[in-house]
Order: structure tokens, then C-alpha cells, then sequence
């Protein structure tokens, strides 16, 4: 029964990465989404979501679907069609790392990034938080391999949804005010600047802190 889990998992992300190549979508274009999405009418909500959720399969980082939304839909809508998109992907990331439980695709992150394997094990939620917040931090990994240390869903979930919140709506409103820059604009910038160097100088804190110990 696990390697049937196991074998579907890889399947669909594979099946999902096809699509997206076929699609021509890969890439991240913002100016692509757009107009693929626009083109299903009403049905782009229903759609936004889905690609929004599966987008972890191509690769293509939340950001680009968190400004897209702020493009497409007015600030608050795109914030809450992104918490959803959000919740609903890293679920399914919880869900594939725990079917992949003693697979060679779990022991291959873990080789890989075994620093980060070992700092969740320590201390999961705050390493998890700082790695979704921080762009240089392998996000997707630390939420995988979150699970894979041990961490309960209800921790994992609340945990992803506090740190994706702020930057959803910064990301949110940026997006609306890219077809006409102002003054909050360049506010919302520089705030998610801040954020960033921020989180950046956490991580690197953290990785330090792991050294010396």
C-alpha cells in the first residue's frame, strides 16, 4: 500500500509539471498567468486556486501567484483566495512528505539539506516560520521536511498560516498598484524590503547558531 501511495504521489507531480510545461507556464510569467486565467471568465477564482495550490509541483514560488492576485482581483479578495491556495498546497505537501515517509525522495532532502533537517527537529515552528518568510531559505523543503521531523498538522498549518499572512497582503496590495504605481507603492515596498532583510538576517542567525553548537 505504500509504494502504491508512494508511486500516485510521484505521479501526479509529475503529471501536474507536464501540464504546466504544455501550458507554457513554467517559467513564472507574470504577463502568461494573467492572460491564461483571464481567459476562463468567471471561472478564473475556481482556477487561480487550483493553480495557486499546484504550483508547488512546477516549482513556481507563491509570490508570483501573491501579486498576481493583486493584479487580477481587488486586495482583500487576493489575500483570501491566496490563504486558501496557501493552506490547500502546503497541505498537500504535509500529506505527499508522510505517504514519502522512508522513501528515497525523503532521504535525498534529508542528505541534502540535513542542516535544516536537524534544526527542525530542535525547534520546528521557528525554523519552519524564518524559512517561509526568508526568499533565500528553501521553503518548500523546510515544509516537507517539517513534516517528516515529526511536526503535528494543527502546528504545521497554524504555523504556515502566521508566517505567510503579512507578506500575503503586502504582496497582495502591491500587486493592485502595479498597473499604477504610487505613493503607497513604494510604502509597500519598502516594508516588504524590510521584511525581507529581516528574515534574511534571522536565517543566517539561525545557520550560525547551528555551527557553534
Amino acid at each position: 500500500m505504500k509504494k502504491i501511495s508512494k508511486f500516485l504521489v510521484i505521479a501526479v507531480w509529475a503529471t501536474l509539471i507536464y501540464i504546466f510545461y504544455k501550458l507554457n507556464l513554467l517559467n513564472g510569467d507574470m504577463g502568461n498567468l494573467n492572460k491564461f486565467l483571464d481567459s476562463f471568465g468567471s471561472y478564473k477564482i475556481i482556477l487561480f486556486i487550483t493553480l495557486s495550490t499546484v504550483r508547488v509541483a512546477a516549482l513556481i514560488p507563491s509570490v508570483a501567484f501573491m501579486i498576481l492576485g493583486g493584479s487580477m482581483f481587488n486586495p482583500l479578495e487576493a489575500f483570501a483566495l491566496t490563504l486558501i491556495s496557501v493552506m490547500l498546497s502546503e497541505s498537500i505537501i504535509y500529506a505527499a512528505s508522510r505517504a514519502l515517509v522512508s522513501s528515497s525522495i525523503q532521504s535525498y532532502l534529508v542528505n541534502k539539506y540535513p542542516k535544516l533537517y536537524n534544526q527542525l527537529l530542535k525547534n520546528s515552528t521557528r525554523i519552519l516560520a524564518i524559512g517561509i518568510v526568508c526568499p533565500v531559505a528553501p521553503s518548500e523543503v523546510a515544509c516537507f521536511l517539517a513534516s517528516s521531523a515529526g511536526l503535528s498538522y494543527r502546528k504545521f498549518i497554524f504555523t504556515v498560516v502566521l508566517a505567510n499572512m503579512p507578506l500575503m497582503l503586502l504582496y497582495s496590495f502591491l500587486g493592485s498598484s502595479i498597473l499604477s504605481p504610487n505613493n503607497n507603492t513604494i510604502v509597500t515596498g519598502v516594508i516588504i524590503l524590510i521584511i525581507t532583510i529581516y528574515s534574511m538576517w534571522l536565517w543566517n542567525k539561525e545557520q550560525k547558531q547551528y555551527k557553534s553548537v
